[in-house]
């Protein structure tokens, strides 16, 4: 009696695979270089080259001057552009805060800004130069377009990031006296001297507490006025008391 083979199964031989023929690899890897480098000319080629901007969200940065910031950019493979390079240098542009880009094929960008805020004018070196909510300086004011009610500072920049704080901390509690304010400046011995339409003297504070200390003031206006008490400066700085130097130096206090 015959024994079956171990290497059959079913009375099938097993075969071997075959191997793929060297002249097969070769045309896949041909077709698939060549798909790759038409993919790279279609994609590299002049239908995706930057040609158009479209800016949006720029009130008082000029159209012009994000252009010229731009046109290094111009005629370059959008989609091989790496956008955080002219994002970089936007963020340089005066007025400018945050821009946004995206890509908008087959050959346009899209610019959107968002600017800085500016909450008063900084009076230096004979020039006017408006301040963003850090106390940070802008661009010079401009008075042929630029509107001309905000409130003017005078401060060392050192000085610049409280006394902002302090007018936003006047316009968010106390918009009334806000609206009627016209100078503030750092003072040398500390705190801040203020001017307004309402009690047209000077009005010394400190940042920690101005806002109540402006309140009580208000409050005590009809009292002072009702005395005839005239003040040079009223003074709001100490803890318990507002202060009216008058004009000789004698004061009153309340």
């Amino acid at each position: 009696m015959d024994r079956k083979s171990p290497f059959l199964r079913g009375g099938r031989a097993t075969g071997k695979r075959r191997r793929p023929r060297p002249i097969r690899v070769v045309l896949a890897a041909g077709a698939l270089l060549a798909c790759v480098a038409g993919a790279y000319r279609f994609l590299g080629g002049s239908l995706f080259a930057l040609n158009r901007f479209e800016i949006a969200g720029n009130v008082r940065a000029r159209t012009e001057e994000i252009l010229k910031t731009l046109e290094p950019w111009r005629s370059r493979n959008l989609v091989t552009l790496d956008l955080a390079l002219p994002a970089r240098s936007l963020a340089r542009v005066a007025w400018v805060e945050r821009v946004t880009l995206s890509k908008r094929f087959p050959d346009g960008l899209s610019v959107r800004i968002a600017e800085r805020q500016p909450v008063a004018l900084l009076r230096e070196d004979g020039r006017l130069l408006w301040l963003d909510r850090g106390g940070s300086p802008i661009a010079p004011y401009d008075p042929r377009s630029d509107p001309a009610d905000a409130v003017l500072v005078v401060a060392d920049r050192a000085a610049l990031p409280e006394l902002v704080g302090l007018l936003e901390d006047l316009k968010s509690r106390r918009p009334e006296y806000f609206s009627a304010l016209s100078e503030i400046s750092a003072l040398p011995e500390g705190g801040f001297g203020m001017m307004d339409s309402i009690f047209r003297r000077p009005v010394r504070v400190l940042r920690r507490d101005a806002p109540e200390k402006i309140e009580a003031l208000v409050k005590a206006r009809g009292f002072i006025e009702s005395r005839g008490w005239e003040a040079r400066a009223i003074d709001l700085r100490f803890a318990d008391r507002i202060v009216l130097e008058g004009a000789y130096g004698a004061g009153h206090s309340l």
